[in-house]
């Protein structure tokens, strides 16, 4: 399909829209719609962006939405130190079945193997004994043999050092009103797109379940700079 241009660039820039798209600044062509009352030809394209998601929502069209960027996690183990996955698969299915809550939380079993299986499954698929279980539905089951990072853990730490031997809550409500949020984080600059950010998603989760009553962890946060050895 022929590609219409949209953005005349600024300046001497050339560009052919076929053969890829122009991002840069530039004022808007053939942005009109008289059918709708509609024309940003001759507006800078930065500056038209609101006034065109504008009239989408008042059409009904569209709306005004922030999207977030995460890095990819890799969440799943194939290791036998780690969190274990609380799921499991009945037999002939892969649909994950919940632990039952009363059983939580499930810990690790103990085992002086922990070399790969040799086959691609992590070392947990060895221990047969706690592999194979009875789901809460009755039927043959296999827990999820791949474990989570740590950081599952990590990314609460901060409540339970408050609070290490509650065995009811992972935090007393009045010590977590007490002593949170943290006063300080302080972490290399990869904290803001790894460690930082999930530990504010597992909060925010709390916090809609009501096991939190701020809705940020850490108040301030401080980057300790790196040494190169260059």
């Amino acid at each position: 399909l022929p590609i219409k241009q949209v953005v005349a660039p600024s300046g001497k820039v050339e560009v052919d829209v076929q053969k890829e798209a122009y991002t840069g600044p530039g004022t808007l062509i053939n942005s009109a719609n008289p059918e709708k009352d509609l024309d940003f030809n001759g507006v800078k394209n930065k500056k038209a962006q609101g006034s065109i998601v504008y009239a989408l929502s008042q059409m009904g069209a569209g709306e005004k939405k922030v999207n977030y960027k995460l890095r990819d996690w890799l969440f799943a183990r194939q290791r036998y130190w780690g969190e274990p996955f609380p799921i499991m698969f009945e037999e002939g299915s892969d649909v994950p079945v919940l632990v039952p809550e009363e059983e939580l939380p499930l810990e690790l079993p103990d085992t002086d193997n922990f070399k790969p299986t040799g086959d691609g499954s992590p070392p947990l698929a060895a221990i047969t004994e706690w592999v194979n279980v009875t789901s809460p539905n009755g039927k043959p089951a296999m827990r999820e043999t791949n474990t989570m990072p740590q950081w599952a853990g990590s990314c609460w730490y901060y409540l339970r050092f408050v609070d290490p031997e509650n065995e009811k809550y992972c935090i007393d409500p009045e010590l977590e009103k007490y002593w949170l949020p943290v006063d300080l984080y302080v972490g290399g600059a990869e904290h803001s797109v790894l460690h930082l950010l999930y530990a504010r998603f597992w909060h925010k989760v709390l916090y809609d379940i009501g096991v939190v009553s701020t809705k940020e962890p850490f108040q301030k946060l401080v980057n300790q700079g790196m040494i190169l050895g260059e």
